[in-house]
C-alpha cells in the first residue's frame, strides 16, 4: 500500500491510501488475513468484485488510521455506502485493480468524494459526450484537451462528476444524473475544474451552488478526482 498526495486538489484533502489488488485475492482466506468481513451481497460477486471490495475497506482502514480512528473493518450501510465511524467521513473508489481511500474528521466537511477512472476508449467517447456532458461543458473542456487529449478531458469531466455525487448523495438521497453538476471551467494548470449545481438538489444544495473539484492523473491511462463539499 502507499500514500497518494492529494495536497494539489482543493479542500485540503489528507493523503489518499492505494492498494494493487489481484483479482485472484477474493477467497475467504484472504478476507480473513485481514480481518475484513465479506457480506452476503459481495460474496455472491465474482471473484474481481470481491477482491476490489478486499482492497477499499483495506485502504480505508488505512487512511481512518492516518485520521486518528483505529478500526478493524466498515460495514456497508443499506445505501451500499461505506459506514464510516462517528466524527469521520471518507471515500472509497477502486478501477482497474486498484483501489483507493480517504478519510479524514468531518467537523467541517459534509461529505468528501474520490474517484479513479481508466481513460474511456474511443468507442465509449460519444455515449460520454451524449450522456455526461452538454455542449457547453463540452466547449469548456477545449483546452484540457488540447493538453491531455479528448478521452482523458472527458474522463476527468465523468470522474468529476462521480466523485461529486460521491459527496453529496448521503444528504441527496437519491440518484440524480450527470446534468445536476454542470462544469463551468476546468484549468490542467492548477488541477481544477469549476461547476455548479444545475438544479435543486437538497434543501442545502440549491441550484447554482459552486463546488471546486481537482484532478490529477495516475499515468498515462488514468486519473484520480475529488470532491469536498464544505459546511
Amino acid at each position: 500500500m502507499r500514500r497518494l498526495s492529494l495536497a494539489r486538489h482543493p479542500g485540503g484533502l489528507p493523503d489518499a491510501f492505494l492498494l494493487a489488488f489481484d483479482a485472484n485475492e477474493s477467497d475467504d482466506a484472504h478476507f480473513s488475513r485481514f480481518g475484513i468481513a465479506c457480506p452476503p451481497s459481495i460474496a455472491r460477486s465474482v471473484p474481481k468484485r470481491r477482491a476490489e471490495y478486499l482492497a477499499g475497506r483495506r485502504a480505508a482502514v488505512a487512511a481512518l488510521a492516518e485520521a486518528g480512528v483505529s478500526v478493524a473493518d466498515l460495514a456497508i450501510e443499506p445505501s451500499r455506502a461505506p459506514a464510516w465511524p462517528a466524527g469521520f467521513t471518507g471515500s472509497i473508489t477502486h478501477a482497474a485493480r486498484i483501489a483507493a481511500a480517504v478519510a479524514l474528521r468531518d467537523g467541517a466537511v459534509r461529505g468528501v468524494g474520490i474517484d479513479i477512472e481508466r481513460v474511456v476508449s474511443a468507442g465509449a467517447l460519444d455515449a460520454i459526450v451524449q450522456s455526461v456532458v452538454d455542449t457547453d461543458e463540452r466547449l469548456e473542456l477545449d483546452g484540457l484537451a488540447r493538453g491531455l487529449g479528448l478521452p482523458m478531458a472527458l474522463t476527468i469531466a465523468f470522474s468529476a462528476k462521480e466523485s461529486f455525487y460521491k459527496a453529496t448523495a448521503a444528504t441527496v438521497g437519491r440518484i440524480f444524473e450527470f446534468g445536476a453538476l454542470k462544469i463551468i471551467r476546468a484549468q490542467g494548470g492548477t488541477g481544477t475544474i469549476e461547476a455548479e449545481t444545475a438544479e435543486p438538489l437538497a434543501p442545502g444544495l440549491p441550484a447554482g451552488m459552486r463546488f471546486r473539484l481537482g484532478f490529477s492523473l495516475l499515468d498515462d491511462a488514468s486519473a484520480i478526482t475529488s470532491c469536498v463539499w464544505m459546511r
